[in-house]
């Protein structure tokens, strides 16, 4: 079953990053709030899917991520 899910923030480690390398993965980060649509059985499965989507998206490891089901929200129309 699909389900969609808004991330609101995230947090990545910045450890072992130059000053460009921060600068672009917080470009990627800007990118990657709004609207995930991920597919599982249960809710933890598609809970745990969309932070290794996200986390792969951005190719470090993530230190948090916060998110929504989704609904009328500021950062998008409702899907």
């Amino acid at each position: 079953m699909n389900k969609k899910y808004i991330v609101e923030n995230l947090e990545f480690d910045t450890k072992f990053k130059t000053p460009k390398e921060i600068e672009d993965l917080k470009f990627k980060r800007d990118q990657a709030i709004g609207i995930w649509d991920i597919e599982g059985k249960t809710d933890d499965e598609r809970v745990s899917k969309l932070f290794d989507e996200v986390q792969n998206y951005m190719g470090v490891y993530l230190c948090s991520l916060s998110y929504c089901n989704n609904q009328p929200h500021a950062l998008t129309s409702f899907m």
